[in-house]
């Protein structure tokens, strides 16, 4: 089974997400990405928010896993990180009219009304661990 990390970056009382456009639709989503080769889960995430966002992270603790659409997802506290976010590797390559990468910072009490903040199940479990 393929292995995704995510990283619920925080700064203060807000957190970071990538805001998508895909084809005419938008919605959020957690940074991260697939596991390569042997690499471990935590030098995963800072790679791949190193890839994503141009962020140097440092992983604060691990919060939860979940399945997701047939993959497991492990999730990550980052609090302490360097560098303003900005989209490059893949994404920035990858951005065109009809497929766009924005990283964004939300009011960690506004998560709850983010309905197109995927996944669900994730967006639950980081309100009620973050916000309580």
């Amino acid at each position: 089974m393929n292995k995704r990390v995510v990283g619920i970056i925080i700064r203060g009382r807000k957190i970071l997400l990538m805001r998508r456009i895909r084809n005419g639709r938008e919605y959020f989503v957690f940074p991260g990405g697939g596991i390569e080769g042997n690499e471990s889960l935590e030098n995963g995430v800072i790679r791949e928010i190193k890839e994503e966002f141009n962020l140097d992270v440092k992983i604060n603790k691990f919060l939860f896993q979940i399945e997701n659409r047939g993959r497991q997802e492990f999730y990550f506290l980052i609090k302490d990180f360097s560098g303003v976010p900005k989209i490059s590797g893949n994404e920035k390559k990858r951005m065109n009219e009809s497929n766009q990468y924005y990283p964004v910072w939300k009011e960690l009490e506004d998560i709850s009304n983010l309905s197109n903040l995927h996944p669900k199940e994730a967006k639950q479990k980081v309100r009620e661990m973050i916000l309580y």
